[in-house]
């Protein structure tokens, strides 16, 4: 006797499993892309956290050698080496030797522009161009220094501003992101 063979049944996938496979694999792709482009935009203010650690460190050491601090820029919308815009600069050459007389020197261009005031007790540090307060006296009692670093990093005239000063440690962030 002989035995027919029954045809099997056909396996794989169903068209509804392979839909719910695609709508899971697409929601990680757009959190994966969401997340990626903004841990690059953050990572891109370590230049301005690293210039600006660089001016304070030298802003104390011209106090100690001097007894005051330097004010590189006529005010804190005025920009070395040049006003914010999308790409980068160089920081050597521009004729400006306030900086060098401070002793802040940056081998690389740059893609922020970067303002120093200085002033006395009684004497406030002016619009720091922010929409945000990071909390500065409106009357100082002491002599004082305010550093700001702003980029547009997307040429969207949207400015990440970065702010340190000799009030606090910390550095004031507004727009990091953007």
């Amino acid at each position: 006797m002989q035995r027919r063979s029954v045809p099997s049944r056909a396996r794989g996938y169903t068209l509804v499993e392979l839909m719910i496979v695609l709508a899971i694999i697409a929601i990680l792709a757009t959190l994966a892309v969401y997340g990626v482009r903004r841990y690059v935009l953050v990572s891109k203010t370590a230049e301005p956290i690293e210039i600006i650690n660089s001016v304070r460190a030298a802003q104390e050491s011209y106090k100690d050698e001097t007894f005051t601090y330097l004010g590189t820029t006529a005010d804190l919308n005025t920009y070395h080496p040049q006003a914010p815009g999308l790409g980068k600069r160089s920081w050597v050459g521009t004729g400006d030797d306030t900086w060098n007389q401070l002793g802040v020197r940056v081998s690389a261009p740059v893609q922020f522009g970067y303002a120093c005031v200085a002033g006395t007790a009684d004497t406030a540090p002016g619009d720091l161009g922010t929409t945000g307060n990071p909390n500065y006296p409106d009357d100082p009692t002491t002599l004082w220094y305010v550093v700001k670093a702003a980029g547009d990093r997307d040429d969207d005239d949207v400015l990440a501003i970065l702010i340190g000063s000799s009030f606090t440690d910390e550095i004031y962030i507004e727009h990091d992101d953007e």
